[in-house]
């Protein structure tokens, strides 16, 4: 939704992930709507390659994200690592390989999606709530030090959208509670909401293209928070 949007308003996007046939189909999507999307098959714990993949770039928005619900005692430790590793430390390379350009021409936009879990804690998520943190203190920093360079770094922090990866929770949310699916969404993932609703990609993605035009050029280190009223509590 993210390089749907942002390909319609012009740019030219380079769109990374693992998933080759579901990159050409962005790409042909994009090009129905008139927009450009250059698809770059790359798993970004290939922290060299994630960083050389960003060099270039004008605007940056750091989407990747996995998650797993496990209690801290059961959780695998090569998970936890992997998690830190797409979800903050491929981050840190690719913004580290967008500066120089940016820096460059005076200008630049970093986007970072975060989460409402960017902000609040839940249960059984140690490595998404852990990386999504880090990510806030890592845009801070990408905010404080591209300032004088004209580059902007700000979070984006939905709460559940509706993706692959919710969908995914809510199995994993039944297991650990031992509930079954259709109370999940209800009793667990919008209990703190006050809209009882999941997000819709394309709502998130409206708020990442406003970070990055000029309206926003005096927004910068802080956190768009939609989340539905969850963090107003």
């Amino acid at each position: 939704a993210c390089a749907l949007r942002l390909a319609a308003a012009g740019a030219k996007v380079r769109a990374v992930d693992r998933d080759a046939e579901g990159l050409e189909a962005l790409a042909a999507t994009a090009a129905d709507i008139g927009g450009a999307v250059e698809p770059l098959v790359l798993d970004l714990t290939d922290l060299d390659a994630a960083e050389a993949a960003a060099a270039g770039t004008d605007v940056l928005v750091n989407n990747a994200g996995l998650q797993l619900v496990r209690p801290i005692e059961e959780f695998p430790p090569d998970v936890f690592h992997t998690v830190l590793t797409v979800m903050l430390e491929a981050p840190f390379r690719l913004i580290r390989g967008a500066l120089p350009h940016m820096y460059g021409q005076g200008w630049g936009r970093v986007v970072n999606i975060s989460s409402v879990h960017g902000l609040r804690a839940s249960a059984y998520k140690s490595a998404y709530v852990a990386a999504k943190h880090g990510l806030e203190g890592l845009s801070k920093t990408t905010a404080l030090e591209g300032a004088s360079h004209g580059v902007t770094s700000n979070c984006v922090n939905p709460g559940y959208v509706r993706t692959a990866l919710v969908e995914k929770q809510i199995a994993d949310q039944a297991l650990a509670h031992g509930i079954p699916e259709e109370r999940v969404v209800a009793e667990v993932l919008l209990q703190d909401s006050a809209l009882k609703r999941l997000i819709e990609p394309e709502e998130v993605a409206q708020a990442v293209a406003y970070l990055c035009g000029p309206q926003a050029s005096f927004v910068t280190g802080t956190s768009l928070v939609l989340d539905g009223g969850w963090t107003a509590h």
